[in-house]
């Protein structure tokens, strides 16, 4: 169903994202080796994404790298997630396994595949050779998909940092049958983590394909309701689905947060009590800045201080602070990178209109 809270798998549940999967299709058959989906929080790429894995017919490994921030940013989960991923290919793609049997470090019992990398030599990119093996001898292509792979930054190992960049850098180079999807929320950090701008970055200069994955228009936000509402058995009131329509924007998880709530309780009281809770969420999400300054400048945008210099005084005015001009410079240029803002016309706008009406209260 549309209103389904839990991301799409399947493409009757995903509403006008043709295009969006054509591209996809296209990348894998004759794209280069790695693609980047950019969107903001809830436009809907995770739901794009596992549509796509779901109906290409080609094996996948995917990794949400949300898990990391849950677990920690260890190496022992990241090869736990690798096996999960590979257990699940054994039912279709059992013969991958015969060719990840001969590493060391890999164990391959009745019915798990388990990594120990502590004790014998065995890396990530060994794994992702082996795996370019398969997929040459049986004539297909495995798909590597990491959704929010900004957070891989993070990612540690037992003598220091993991370079993810390092490794998709090196399958890029001599593994001709992998392919890379990765997604981000946070644009200009999953552009700085991949570096392909940066000298000094293992991915500087590569060919990518690149994917933007949008808001709906009004029209289709309208339909996308009105479809979801027929499933559901209910008809709200043109007046409410046009409040919904100015106060969300075209942005999919907030069209379907609401729709979900108004089918189990159709009622006009719904409306304030769905934005309230869509607010208090977003705050938890704010509160998690590293700084005041941050929410402050979101705070001064929302109300109507569009300008560098707005800003700046009005963050110092709340705070009672002077700042130096580097630093307004750092804290906008932060919020642009986080996707939470973007500037046009040297003016500064919030992304998500319910961002926007939650800073504007605290």
């Amino acid at each position: 169903m549309l209103f389904d809270p839990r991301p799409k798998t399947s493409r009757g549940e995903l509403y006008d994202r043709d295009v969006e999967l054509s591209m996809l299709d296209g990348f894998v058959e004759s794209g280069s080796p790695l693609m980047v989906v950019f969107g903001i929080r809830r436009i809907g790429k995770t739901s794009l994404l596992r549509v796509f894995l779901n109906e290409v017919g080609l094996p996948y490994i995917y990794i949400d790298a949300r898990v990391f921030e849950e677990q920690g940013f260890g190496k022992d989960l990241l090869y736990r997630m690798l096996s999960i991923e590979l257990n699940r290919l054994r039912g279709k793609w059992a013969s991958i396994i015969e060719y990840l049997r001969v590493l060391e470090g890999v164990e391959v019992g009745a019915t798990t595949i388990r990594f120990n990398w502590r004790k014998k030599p065995l890396s990530i990119t060994d794994v992702f050779v082996r795996l370019d093996d398969w997929a040459s001898d049986n004539g297909r292509v495995v798909v590597i998909a990491v959704d929010e792979a900004q957070l891989l930054r993070y990612l540690k190992g037992g003598k220091g940092r993991i370079d993810f960049t390092k490794i998709i850098s090196y399958c890029y180079d001599n593994l001709r049958n992998i392919k890379f999807i990765v997604t981000g929320s946070e644009i200009g950090v999953l552009k700085d983590f991949l570096g392909f701008d940066n000298p000094n970055s293992w991915l500087y200069g590569r060919i990518r394909d690149e994917l933007v994955v949008d808001r709906f228009d009004r029209e289709k936000s309208r339909d996308f309701l009105e479809k979801g509402f027929s499933e559901c058995g209910v008809k709200p009131p043109s007046s409410i689905v046009e409040e919904v329509l100015d106060r969300v924007d075209g942005i999919p998880g907030w069209l379907t947060y609401f729709g979900y709530k108004y089918c189990r309780r159709p009622s006009p009281e719904i409306v304030k009590e769905v934005f309230s809770e869509a607010k208090r969420l977003v705050l938890e999400e704010i509160r998690k800045l590293p700084s005041k300054y941050y929410v402050y400048a979101l705070k001064a945008i929302s109300i109507g201080y569009k300008q560098w210099k707005n800003i700046k005084q009005a963050i110092e005015l709340w705070t009672n602070h002077p700042l130096t001009n580097a630093q307004t410079t750092r804290i906008l240029q932060t919020l642009v990178k986080l996707s939470l803002i973007e500037k046009e016309d040297n003016e500064y706008k919030i992304l998500d209109p319910i961002i926007a009406e939650a800073v504007k209260e605290l």
